[in-house]
């Protein structure tokens, strides 16, 4: 199976136990990241919570809310995690850290030295490599990496094995390297360079079955989808070429996996899953400017983002009269066109959900209940 996770139980907190949120895009590597993390890691509730990459969704933030956390950890850069996530949680008096970089790459190294300090992680001296856009690779990376307490390290054909293993203090120990026929270029890449190595390493190569290439283009034409959806709103003329492309590439992973040619397939879906990606990126920028270049569109959306988060405190049984009192306020003075009342309201509204939150936090605490996941045994 390609869709990462492992299977969820659930059980009631404890109140005085740490809960800590993790909040990562639905993007793949991250996702691993975030997995790995909560299952390597004990005497702190982790819960995870997605949001779809590169989009804001408001009732993420009242997910996280229902949560009650100590802590809000988020897993990569602002492009995959909008900053409106972080504004959101601040603004309740939520504490919040971003773990990342520039790229994939550079978010897993960072994840890697926060996650081993922030929790304290007793990890093995052994590595996992997988090209970071293997689907299928980066699944059982997850699995490998949890039994064996090793790190994950994503890798592409520029990577250096020899900085990543000073930045992240490895000594020369056990590799593993997983990769699929598709990422045969990227692996050639990295084996050369472990050859020089004195390590043990390990190849593993991962069959592409009908399965995982279906899911493959699952997951690209839902990319695909949205990228559609939000280009329709872009100003960029080159967004919908690069569409085009991204949709001509989940057709012919389509016809590919018609033909039984499976690893082709899985190739292009994840070609196509990349333009995809790179579309949403900047048609998601190009709305944003025109949402905040516009009063009216500007405070509609922070209706939308703040009563979200108003419901679900309601209705975890935390008073908050005076703060509807004052969304319903806000309502009628945009539609009369008073902007400038409806934004002096704003603010008062946004420091009495700041007030309920903190004074009905316990209240939420005691109703949460946390996912528990099942451990990989060494």
């Amino acid at each position: 199976m390609i869709i990462l996770g492992l299977p969820l139980t659930f059980t009631p907190v404890n109140a005085s136990e740490t809960t800590v949120v993790i909040l990562v895009s639905d993007n793949e590597a991250d996702c691993a990241l975030a997995d790995y993390i909560a299952n390597i890691t004990v005497n702190v509730n982790v819960v995870i919570v997605k949001t779809p990459w590169g989009i804001y969704n408001p009732n993420v933030t009242a997910e996280i809310i229902s949560y009650a956390p100590d802590e809000v950890i988020i897993i990569g850069g602002p492009v995959a995690v909008p900053e409106e996530y972080v504004e959101d949680l601040q603004n309740l008096g939520i504490n919040v850290e971003r773990w990342w970089g520039q790229n994939r790459y550079e978010t897993d190294l960072a994840v890697i030295k926060n996650a081993t300090v922030r929790f304290q992680l007793q990890l093995q001296n052994r590595v996992v490599l997988v090209a970071g856009t293997d689907l299928a690779g980066i699944e059982k990376a997850l699995q490998l990496a949890i039994r064996e307490r090793a790190m994950i390290v994503l890798v592409n054909q520029t990577t250096n094995i020899t900085k990543i293993m000073e930045r992240l203090h490895v000594r020369a120990g056990n590799f593993t390297i997983i990769g699929t026929p598709a990422m045969n270029q990227t692996m050639l890449h990295i084996m050369k360079q472990l050859r020089k190595q004195e390590c043990n390493c390990t190849e593993l190569h991962l069959n592409i079955t009908a399965e995982r290439a279906l899911e493959a283009i699952q997951i690209a034409e839902e990319k695909v989808n949205t990228a559609k959806e939000l280009a329709e709103n872009a100003t960029n003329p080159a967004l919908k070429t690069l569409l085009r492309i991204a949709e001509k590439q989940l057709e012919d992973a389509k016809d590919a996996y018609s033909s039984g040619k499976y690893g082709l397939a899985y190739g292009l879906a994840i070609a196509a899953k990349s333009k995809a990606e790179v579309v949403i990126r900047f048609a998601g920028e190009d709305i944003r400017k025109m949402i905040m270049s516009d009063i009216k569109m500007k405070l509609q959306r922070e209706i939308i983002r703040v009563e979200a988060q108003l419901m679900v405190m309601e209705r975890l049984g935390v008073n908050v009269t005076a703060a509807l009192q004052l969304m319903e306020a806000i309502k009628a003075a945009v539609r009369n066109g008073d902007y400038d009342t409806a934004q002096e309201l704003m603010i008062k509204l946004r420091e009495e959900l700041r007030t309920c939150y903190l004074a009905g936090r316990g209240i939420i605490k005691g109703k949460v209940h946390m996912p528990v996941r099942r451990r990989e045994q060494p």
